[in-house]
């Protein structure tokens, strides 16, 4: 794993604590020092055969799994947000063998926070897991997690990629046990792979829940560790997921009708539905366990958002939904820091597709799904903003840490006409 130079000294106070006792961005920056690295520890985690097999998921912390924004800011933060809201995603971030471009990835997310506008300041960063390589285990969150965001000044919530559950033999951690520590702790603590940084641990729900913000709701689920495709819900992990899913989108379908959810629902999964990785799989079980829940309550989210293949990708799926001719985005952001990005499959000694361009077999469902733009050699992370009527995604890719972010891509979907309008970079 990588080991800073940096001795890092007592914990230190946020610069904006919050009154229930959460510390996010260290009061002063600090220059990134990631030169040194402890190649016996990588080349010994490279060598370990990992279990792949499904793992049952952890107990809830609080049932139903669901909590607000509310929980973790103040009030006096959350004030800006009365029109509109922004934040930040991003997927497999941890930066093991080569730390250079999370940290590159996590100082361009920082500088979005010098707005001159509040209300366009990110209020959190929801991560879609793969926090930490190979294995999800505690040694790995100060190099992966804590020093890499010690100047992010705002929540970071996650749900977990396959890497951050998979254990292997001999292992005496359970399978998640470190993210429940990191993510899911009773209260605000200060872990002790904190070392010397001030973010304290977050409280969520469980490993799969869902996150009330203003003008957007997030129902973040748990795919478990294969590498080849990500499970909801089955014989050996149980159907409690899939029902919290179906639960919650029918309490989003409800809520919508008396006006209490205005703005963008969203599906946050690490496995996407949808890919063209060079060296990741799509995952119809992923996309059967959603749709199945969508046609059981009628009810469907307005986005999909998805880590584990390391590169951008957009995806429109065309729905029927009632009457209503949808179009529904399907983004894969698995490009926040691991080393190892990915370019898209297509056949040697021919060029890469150009985009857009439709998939021969559609959805595999009968539905026409395009690739709308994609990115496999470039770092990034997504800037999103909600508001009531309109949900607006940008990828910014990063480069070097001289020239600020660029936005490669951007879509805009209109909520109440499930239309999509974009622009690609090509």
């Amino acid at each position: 794993m990588p080991s800073k130079k940096r001795t890092p000294g007592p914990a230190t106070p946020s610069s904006s604590p919050s009154p229930s006792g959460f510390s996010f961005a260290d009061p002063h920056a600090t220059p990134d020092n990631y030169t040194s690295f402890s190649s016996s520890d990588v080349k010994a985690d490279t060598a370990v055969q990992a279990s792949q097999v499904l793992q049952p998921i952890p107990a809830l912390k609080k049932d139903p799994p669901v909590m607000s924004l509310a929980d973790v800011l103040p009030s006096s933060a959350l004030k800006p947000y009365s029109k509109f809201l922004t934040f930040h995603m991003a997927g497999d971030t941890g930066g093991v063998k080569n730390a250079a471009n999370q940290f590159l990835v996590a100082d361009k997310m920082v500088e979005d926070f010098s707005h001159p506008d509040a209300a366009a300041r990110p209020a959190f960063f929801y991560h879609l897991g793969d926090v930490v390589y190979y294995f999800g285990q505690d040694k790995y969150y100060y190099d992966q997690f804590y020093d890499p965001y010690r100047d992010y000044p705002a929540p970071i919530l996650a749900i977990p990629g396959n890497h951050d559950a998979v254990v292997y033999s001999g292992e005496p951690a359970a399978s998640l046990e470190a993210f429940q520590k990191h993510f899911c702790s009773p209260a605000p603590t200060h872990a002790d792979e904190a070392q010397g940084t001030a973010r304290t641990t977050m409280t969520q729900p469980g490993v799969y829940f869902t996150l009330n913000s203003p003008f957007v709701r997030i129902i973040g689920l748990y795919s478990n560790t294969a590498e080849a495709g990500g499970v909801i819900a089955g014989p050996t992990v149980g159907q409690a997921q899939l029902q919290f899913l179906t639960s919650q989108l029918q309490q989003a379908g409800a809520d919508r009708k008396k006006g209490a959810l205005q703005g963008a629902l969203l599906i946050a999964v690490h496995h996407p539905p949808f890919t063209g990785s060079a060296q990741h799989n799509p995952s119809p079980e992923v996309l059967t366990a959603l749709d199945s829940a969508c046609k059981q309550t009628g009810v469907h989210p307005d986005a999909v958002f998805s880590g584990h293949a390391h590169l951008y990708e957009r995806y429109t799926r065309y729905l029927k939904i009632g009457n209503a001719a949808w179009q529904v985005p399907y983004v894969v952001a698995g490009n926040g820091g691991y080393p190892n990005l990915a370019g898209l499959k297509h056949n040697p000694g021919t060029p890469a597709p150009r985009t857009p361009v439709d998939s021969s077999n559609g959805d595999g469902k009968g539905n026409r799904l395009t690739l709308e733009n994609y990115f496999g050699s470039t770092f990034g992370f997504l800037r999103l903003t909600a508001a009531a009527t309109v949900l607006s995604c940008e990828f910014v890719g990063v480069t070097n840490s001289e020239a600020p972010g660029q936005t490669l891509d951007r879509f805009s979907l209109d909520l109440a006409t499930h239309q999509l309008t974009g622009f690609r970079q090509q």
